[in-house]
């Protein structure tokens, strides 16, 4: 199935694989999370199918691919099946970020729902009571989310076929994920099920909030332009991605609160 909404991106998406010409794209790299790697995120952990997500690391043009090294980035490209494990739908496992060196802030990152169906679970670091603030992202396709310094987040898809990402971030920064919270907590401090968002019991939340994400054409984040192609064009304006400790995060100017 040939994604509309990919415009020059160049794939598709068949039975739980990328479809994609190597030379195109010679460094990415192919991956997927089994039901097996995932569940101890869930709830419930019923098995519903094999393959919760998958995608490439490195999806980055050939002819790309100077620029993302030159300047310290990577994107990558996620599908998140469509469906349920137990009650809740499927989702990403859900991970904190490394800290830029000698500070204790963060490396941010930045999503693009290519596709319907995406809501996003961010979540502060833990404080000293154990507690978190949680903000719930409401998406439509082609909005871009800026997962802030020290929020840990989760991808979710809540609608009937799969839903497609794509995220941008300083080089190989994934190396430094942290899962052990998610582990821990047994997922995310708020999730998605049949019956509307539910507070996993297992956490203490200190506050909610329902946002939409906004533009800001200043960072690379313009709705109806492909993030890759932003960054393309002036990978100079996603700078906050790799220094972030120069940057202010207001959230009021990356969110609005919305009602669902």
């Amino acid at each position: 199935m040939k994604n509309n909404n990919s415009a020059g991106l160049g794939f598709t998406v068949i039975a739980n694989k990328l479809g994609y010409k190597k030379d195109d794209y010679k460094s990415a790299i192919d991956w997927l999370k089994s039901f097996d790697d995932g569940k101890y995120a869930y709830l419930d952990s019923t098995k519903g199918q094999d393959v919760l997500y998958y995608g490439a690391r490195y999806f980055e043009k050939t002819a790309d691919e100077k620029i993302f090294v030159d300047n310290d980035f990577m994107a990558d490209l996620t599908v998140i099946n469509p469906g349920k494990v137990g009650n809740e739908y499927i989702k990403t496992v859900g991970h904190y970020h490394g800290y830029v060196p000698g500070t204790v802030v963060a490396y941010p990152e930045i999503y693009e729902a290519i596709t319907d169906g995406f809501e996003y679970l961010l979540q502060s670091e833990p404080d000293g009571d154990g507690a978190v603030d949680v903000i719930w992202v409401v998406t439509s396709a082609g909005d871009k989310v800026v997962m802030p310094p020290n929020y840990g987040h989760v991808s979710m898809n809540f609608s009937n076929k799969p839903a497609i990402e794509m995220d941008i971030q300083k080089r190989d920064n994934p190396n430094q994920s942290d899962y052990s919270l998610f582990k821990e907590k047994v997922g995310g401090a708020l999730i998605r099920t049949s019956d509307g968002l539910k507070e996993n019991v297992n956490y203490k939340i200190k506050s909610i909030k329902i946002v939409k994400p906004l533009e800001k054409p200043d960072w690379g984040i313009i709705k109806d332009k492909l993030l890759y192609n932003s960054f393309i064009e002036s990978p100079e304006k996603f700078e906050w991605l790799l220094k972030p400790q120069n940057y202010m995060f207001d959230l009021d100017e990356l969110f609005e609160d919305i009602e669902i």
